[in-house]
């Protein structure tokens, strides 16, 4: 019988509170916001030690990338619907009839198309994985991200790795 060991982390410091906007999707085109939860998974081989991965450097690793989101307005820098322009002070987002203007050290502008719990949890993966780079980890088959924005509702992105 092929056997598989995963991991997984979720709760705690591995969530964030965010605001955002998505074109083209009614009234979420208002700006709105969601306490986001992260959930991780990583699926591969124990090491010697019989771990996959120290849960602490993983917690530590998500914890890091929520707390760059946490308390910010996310901007899509790929939605090719709006006109962004983004300068040292301030945030400006143009579409249709609506002018968003924000501090722009309460924006993020994430390399995404939208920022929906899709595009977000693909961002966050690759996000963790570079946190992760950082360290030994080398036994990975796969990594899973999931966001929830709500408590019944969640996108998870998968990359193989290995």
């Amino acid at each position: 019988m092929k056997q598989q060991t995963r991991v997984r982390v979720y709760g705690g410091k591995n969530g964030f509170a965010a605001s955002h906007f998505l074109v083209g999707m009614g009234k979420c085109e208002r700006l709105h916001g969601h306490n986001y939860c992260v959930t991780v998974e990583i699926c591969g081989e124990p090491d010697d030690n019989g771990v996959i991965i120290d849960f602490h450097d993983l917690n530590l690793a998500v914890s890091k990338v929520c707390q760059s989101l946490d308390h910010r307005v996310l901007i899509a820098k790929d939605e090719k619907r709006y006109k962004l322009r983004a300068g040292e002070s301030e945030v400006e987002v143009i579409f249709g009839e609506k002018r968003f203007l924000f501090p722009a050290a309460d924006c993020v502008i994430v390399p995404v198309s939208a920022t929906t719990v899709e595009k977000i949890s693909c961002h966050l993966l690759g996000a963790i994985l570079k946190e992760l780079d950082k360290g030994s980890y080398t036994g990975f088959k796969w990594i899973e991200v999931g966001v929830s924005e709500g408590s019944k509702q969640m996108a998870l992105c998968r990359r193989e790795l290995g």
